[in-house]
């Protein structure tokens, strides 16, 4: 029922109808099953609560589930009287329950007691004349041993009277604080039942510091009004409370930010049965102190059953906060870290004899120290205790440094053990502390070297190879630790005596699945880079290494690190794996020397040859197997020389072998491809090569090479120059011969300028300088004709005749373009005329200009015989000489 209604007494009728009938219960076919289940026809609308015998709550979701046993219906509504009816549940069974009429609540608002079964039992005449033995009112506002126990309130437990500490409470300024009353009836064997509907009128009779009621249990309105919520009134210094109905729609407890609720009467929630509420604050303009001396009479039906004082004191209170805040979460081994425990009073009163503690609570406290800070003493707990006063408003930090010796995580708490709260005594707060971890790691290095095979498959130590022949070794730093290192430094170098000179690592390293860098250290060792190695990670670096000589080959690796402490690791050194090298030893020259009749070496030109020497020499004692001995031609950016001829011998033999040469890889090899050598032998591979049409001037390298099968491999490199060559031609002709003074058309005067393809550079700087009509062929005065219609035209690749070389085709030719890169002195004119071509324009090897110009004889020419004449001067593109060449060609006037 609604808490705010004044209950009468009310006749209370449980029905309980069968299935078939409208009520009671049905039976249904036994079946085998363990539970049963319970099915309530609700037509009004009530509030359905199903209770187990022990009390607890049966959610709906279950009622098909039950298991079998005695429980409770209670029906209930706001303004209605509620009922509770028992009903017992066997398994295989389904009980049916039809709600009941509830009754309203009658009008005189009448209170009345919940027996132990929820029952409502109305207040009888003779209760009220026997009030002081029937009833009792308690009233308190705080909760403290010894008296009101807060657990029995609406039991049929005597919840004991409140202690006078209990009805003297000190709160906190601008809170809302409750004060509790509880009415209940008192049966002959002293079991205390509770009240629900009894009013409770609470009066502040003095006050200092405008105390008021700020809230009520109900109230609201004028005294003597229907009762609903808030029954506040004599300018808040009364007010009206009715005992509450644990299933009613109760007043909240206030909430407010700007005036929290300060409750501390024990009870969390108004819903129980018996239990009313009022709540004070008081003036906030008040900043030192307000009291409050409060009657509180408790009333059953209009009968008083006793009163109550409460004395009520709102005073300054501290408020204490803690934070402790590590500089960093992670360290290295012995690497302090700060802590700063901060305390701050945000409260209004002033908080002294502050006692902070601050213990290890997790982690070896052998590993763990701390130092402790100014104005704290170090305890046993790897911690630090202090005291001290806070000020409203003021803070206190200490910050000191923490470490460990050992990985692990380290938590340590810093509490408030207690402190003196000015009228509220000695407060020893209950979790006020603050937790902050340092979690300690570090890397945990190790290096192994094994030798593997190419596949990086391991192979056992002391393999014995060929001379030359790689032997892959993998060095490998792991980090077993749980924090990254930093500056990981891996160097290799010989070790146990291995002669430097005859071992050497080929190739490069190579690392993973980090690309690191790494330095030779001549060619018998590295250093890496430095790097960094997480935990659990790992790093390889592989390479191969070789020994020239029979012997014994050794090297180690070492490590050095820096530890996330920053420390130094190391240097840690690595196991010595070896290999060992057998003969047989070959060994390689590769020779370029002249050829008779032909250019040096280092002056070579196209068309020219010279000759090259490969030996192979096995200086070992073991014979060479399947020796394959090659040379690749001379070549530069990809152009080769060409191969003449070749053979080969081997010394100790009489033989002379001959070669194969692969054109699509230039390479000469002996016939057969493979040859054993015994100890000290030699084989000598001879070879003649061309210098090709057009080879552009530069430095063409012979790479001679040998391979077998347990000799290793091995190449040498000779060289030879080419320079720069160029060979230029011209061809000077007239259209018609002879001509006549006067005719316009006159003769086509047609030239030719070209580097011949045997040359391996081109020209550029060109100009062209013609005399038209000059009376000797070396006159280099302007001439006599007239000349215009000049046409350029370049060809790349002009027909050639195949003996001679000249040019046969014309400015025709497909290949031919007409070009306009070039500046002339005149257009048209008379005598003389110079085509001057842009510095860049280059005559390739094979390539020609062909330049066109119409030439006449003006009218008066004396017949007789003229000369067209032709010089040509340009620079050699790549020696950088100048050249000039020139042509003369006749033309005849006649009458």
């Amino acid at each position: 029922m609604h808490k705010n209604m004044k209950i009468g007494i009310v006749a209370l009728t449980s029905v309980l109808l069968l299935a078939s009938c409208g009520g009671g219960t049905t039976t249904p076919a036994p079946v085998t099953t363990t539970v049963g289940s319970v099915g309530i026809q609700n037509p009004n609308g009530y509030t359905v609560v199903v209770k187990d015998a022990n009390g607890n709550v049966v959610p709906s979701s279950s009622y098909n589930s039950l298991a079998p046993g005695t429980y409770s219906v209670t029906y209930s509504k706001e303004g209605f009287v509620s009922q509770t009816v028992p009903f017992t549940v066997s398994a295989g069974q389904s009980v049916s329950l039809v709600a009941p009429t509830l009754q309203a609540v009658p009008a005189n608002n009448g209170a009345f007691y919940l027996d132990a079964d929820g029952k409502v039992v109305p207040i009888t005449r003779e209760d009220l004349n026997n009030a002081g033995t029937r009833f009792v009112f308690y009233a308190w506002m705080e909760n403290e041993a010894g008296g009101i126990n807060p657990a029995n309130l609406g039991a049929v437990t005597d919840p004991g009277a409140p202690t006078p500490g209990e009805m003297n409470e000190v709160a906190p300024l601008n809170t809302q604080n409750v004060a509790a009353g509880y009415v209940g009836y008192k049966t002959a064997d002293g079991r205390v039942f509770p009240i629900v509907g009894a009013n409770v009128r609470w009066d502040i009779l003095e006050q200092t510091g405008s105390v008021r009621f700020a809230a009520a249990d109900d109230g609201g309105q004028p005294s003597g009004a229907p009762v609903t919520s808030q029954d506040i009134n004599d300018n808040a210094l009364s007010a009206n409370t009715y005992t509450n109905n644990s299933l009613g729609n109760n007043t909240r407890f206030p909430s407010s930010t700007e005036f929290p609720l300060y409750n501390v009467t024990g009870v969390n929630t108004p819903d129980v049965n018996g239990f009313t509420w009022t709540a004070l604050n008081h003036d906030p303009n008040v900043t030192t102190r307000a009291t409050a001396r409060v009657r509180a009479v408790a009333y059953v039906n209009g009968t008083e059953i006793t009163k109550r004082f409460l004395d009520k004191t709102f005073a300054p209170s501290a408020r204490l906060t803690i934070t402790k805040t590590p500089e960093a979460q992670q360290a290295g081994l012995n690497q302090a870290r700060n802590f700063t425990i901060t305390v701050a009073n945000t409260g209004a009163g002033p908080a002294t004899g502050i006692r902070l503690n601050d213990v290890l609570r997790t982690g070896d406290g052998n590993a763990y120290s701390i130092t402790a800070p100014t104005g704290g003493t170090a305890n046993a707990n790897d911690g630090f205790d202090a005291t001290f006063d806070l000020a409203p408003g003021a803070t206190r930090s200490f910050t000191f440094p923490a470490q460990a010796n050992a990985v692990g995580v380290y938590c340590d708490v810093a509490s408030i053990v207690s402190y003196n709260n000015g009228e509220f005594g000695l407060v020893t707060p209950n979790g006020l502390q603050d937790e902050a971890c340092l979690t300690v790691t570090a890397p945990n290095l190790n290096i192994t070297k094994s030798l593997v095979d190419a596949n990086g498959t391991p192979i056992a130590d002391g393999i014995t190879v060929a001379p030359n022949t790689p032997v892959f070794a993998r060095i490998t730093v792991t980090n077993n630790g749980n924090a990254p290192a930093t500056n990981v430094v891996v160097t290799d170098a010989l070790a146990n005596n291995t002669n430097a000179a005859n071992y050497a690592i080929q190739g490069q390293v190579t690392a993973a699945p980090q690309a690191v860098a790494t330095t030779m250290a001549g060619n018998d060792g590295f250093s890496t880079a430095p790097f960094s190695l997480a935990a659990g990670a790992t790093q390889t670096f592989t390479f191969a290494a070789a020994g020239t000589a029979d012997g014994t080959y050794c090297d180690q690796g070492t490590m050095t690190a820096t530890s996330n402490n920053g420390a130094a690791i190391g240097p840690v050194a690595s196991q010595i794996p070896c290999f060992k090298v057998a003969s047989p030893r070959l060994a390689i020259t590769k020779t370029n020397t002249q050829v008779a009749g032909q250019p040096p070496i280092n002056a070579l030109t196209p068309g020219s040859s010279y000759a090259s020497t490969i030996t192979v020499t096995n200086n070992g004692s073991a014979t060479a197997t399947a020796v394959a001995v090659r040379d690749l031609l001379g070549n530069l950016n990809g152009t080769f020389m060409n191969f003449g001829s070749g053979n080969y011998t081997v010394s100790g033999t009489a033989q002379t072998g001959s070669v194969s040469f692969d054109s699509a890889s230039r390479t000469v090899s002996t016939v057969p491809a493979t040859i054993n050598l015994a100890p000290g032998q030699t084989l000598t591979l001879n070879i003649t090569s061309t210098v090709a049409p057009g080879t552009p001037r530069g430095e063409y390298c012979d790479t001679g090479s040998f391979a077998s099968t347990n000799g290793g491999t091995g190449e040498a490199r000779a060289c030879v120059t080419v320079t720069s060559f160029i060979a230029e031609q011209t061809q000077l002709v007239d259209t018609v011969d002879p001509i006549r003074p006067g005719d316009a058309s006159g003769t086509i005067v047609s030239s030719i300028a070209t580097v011949e393809p045997a040359s391996n550079e081109g020209a550029t700087n060109n100009v062209l300088i013609y005399n038209y009509g000059a009376l000797d062929p070396v006159q280099t005065t302007p001439g006599i004709f007239n000349y215009s219609n000049t046409q350029v035209y370049y060809d790349p690749t002009p027909v050639r005749d195949a003996q001679t070389g000249a040019i046969t085709s014309t400015h025709t030719n497909p290949s031919a373009t007409l070009v306009t890169n070039y500046t002339a002195n005149a257009a048209s004119g008379t005598g003389q005329q110079t085509l001057t071509f842009a510095p860049t324009f280059r005559v390739a090897p094979g390539g020609a200009i062909f330049v066109r110009t119409q030439v006449s004889a003006p009218a008066g020419t004396a017949p007789r015989q003229y000369q067209q004449t032709f010089r040509w001067n340009n620079t050699a593109e790549s020696s950088g000489q100048a050249q000039t060449n020139y042509k003369a060609e006749s033309t005849t006037v006649v009458p």
